[in-house]
Order: structure tokens, then sequence, then C-alpha cells
């Protein structure tokens, strides 16, 4: 019954995650955007595409990918191996984060930053037609980012299990990260509290 009330408040759950997120890469890609040239402008618009093209990868690798062999080397203790058991045992709602989640956001997002450097260059540069660029840009963002994400569902499929490997590693490192800083903070109040 507990397990059923928490799938039917994932839609939920995920849709306020998928609002702040959204947020949040706005502010980020807004704020580059604004204190970057062109050029910079321009990568920074690439970059949130790949972004997209990576979480597609990883969330057509794990619904792909067989937990076994990772069993063998988690029970050798190997880093990683227990995170990439979680994210295929999650599988539906890993897919669901970095298909959907992310990767529809940064699509929205990729949107928004051509549009802002279009509006950029029109202001540097008044000859040129706002209309025809915005189609140009409108135009390479939508090719990169099916292209991309065409060409990884391939390698996503053949590769699952290196990709699902390497995210698992990824997630360790990152959690160890936290868990330092998180052990710091606890370790800071004991000394403050004696």
């Amino acid at each position: 019954m507990k397990k059923e009330k928490s799938h039917n408040l994932w839609p939920l759950k995920i849709t306020i995650i998928t609002f702040l997120l959204s947020i949040s890469i706005n502010v980020i890609t807004s704020i580059l955007i604004e204190n970057v040239s062109i050029l910079w402008a321009f990568f920074v618009l690439v970059g949130v595409v790949l972004i997209g093209i990576l979480f597609d990868i990883i969330g057509i690798a794990v619904t792909s990918a067989s937990e076994t062999p990772f069993h063998a080397k988690n029970a050798k203790g190997i880093k990683g191996a227990k995170e990439s058991i979680t994210l295929i045992r999650n599988a539906e709602k890993v897919s669901n984060i970095c298909n959907d989640v992310i990767g529809d956001t940064v699509g929205i997002v990729s949107g928004g930053l051509a549009g802002a450097i279009v509006t950029i260059v029109v202001l540097n540069y008044q000859k040129i037609d706002s209309h025809m660029l915005n189609l140009i840009l409108a135009g390479i963002v939508a090719a990169l980012t099916v292209g991309g994400k065409a060409a990884g569902k391939g390698v996503a499929i053949n590769k699952s299990y290196t990709i699902i490997d390497k995210a698992g590693i990824a997630i360790y490192y990152i959690k160890k990260i936290f868990a330092f800083g998180i052990k710091n903070k606890k370790d800071k109040k004991r000394k403050s509290d004696r």
C-alpha cells in the first residue's frame, strides 16, 4: 500500500523537481549569457544541448542494462557498483528524470538561449535580420539536439553496461563529496556543542 501511494505521488514530485530545475538552469544560463561574449554564448548553448544528449543516453542505457554484472563488482567492493545497481533497479524513475525532466527542460532552455543570443547579436549588429537569424539558430539547435539524441540511442543500447558503470562511479564520487561536506558540518557542530 505504501509503495503504491509513493508511486502515485511520483508525478507531483517530478513536477515540482522539474519546476525548480527549470528555474535554476534558466537563472544560471541567463547569468552566463549576460556576462560573456557572443562566441562564449554559443559555447554555453552547445554545452546545454550536450547535457541534454548526455542525459538522454543515460536514460536509455539504464532501461536496457542488466544489473547482473554489477552484483559481482559490488561483491568485490568496486566503487560505483552499488550505485549502478540502484540506477537499474529504479530504471523507470531514472529514465523519467534523465529523458523527460532534464532532457525536456534543457530543450526548452536551449530554445530560450537561442532567442537570447539572437537578441544580443541584433543589438550589436543592427543590419542583421533577426527573423532569419532566429530561424537559422532554432534550426541548428533542433538539428543538434535531435541528431545527437538519435546517434546517442544506438550507443546507449549497445554500450549500456559501460554507460551505467561510469554513471555509477560518478554518483559514488558525488556522494562522497557531499558526504564529506555533511561530515565536516556535523564535526563542527559537535565541537561547538562541547
